[in-house]
């Protein structure tokens, strides 16, 4: 449910920063987000909507963060072809064919961030 007040949704091209959790679909289990970011100092990410290289994150996140507005959450539900797919994510722990469950909340739309 987008916040009241938003004039602004995400659009392709925006440099939008995150928050977010990654986990199995099946067993709960977490395997990406901002507590392991932490351990290396990030409290969020930043990328332009659209247009990540290639396999830097998943490609749902194009299409399933399209609208958001600034202190938005969403859960994505993604499937395999919109995830890693058949490759998977080894060293993450995320095995080929792998369903996941992303929880997103948008922090900021070209450096724009709630008030």
């Amino acid at each position: 449910v987008p916040p009241r007040g938003c004039r602004r949704p995400a659009a392709d091209g925006d440099l939008i920063e995150i928050g977010y959790e990654g986990r199995l679909a099946g067993s709960g289990a977490l395997f990406d987000g901002m507590e392991l970011a932490k351990r290396q100092g990030d409290e969020t990410i930043q990328f332009v909507l659209g247009r990540q290289p290639a396999g830097q994150f998943p490609p749902s996140w194009d299409v399933g963060l399209v609208g958001m507005c600034i202190g938005e959450q969403r859960t994505l539900e993604v499937p395999p072809t919109l995830g890693y797919g058949a490759k998977g994510l080894p060293k993450r722990g995320v095995p080929p064919d792998a369903a996941l469950t992303y929880r997103v909340e948008l922090v900021a739309i070209n450096g724009l961030a709630m008030d």
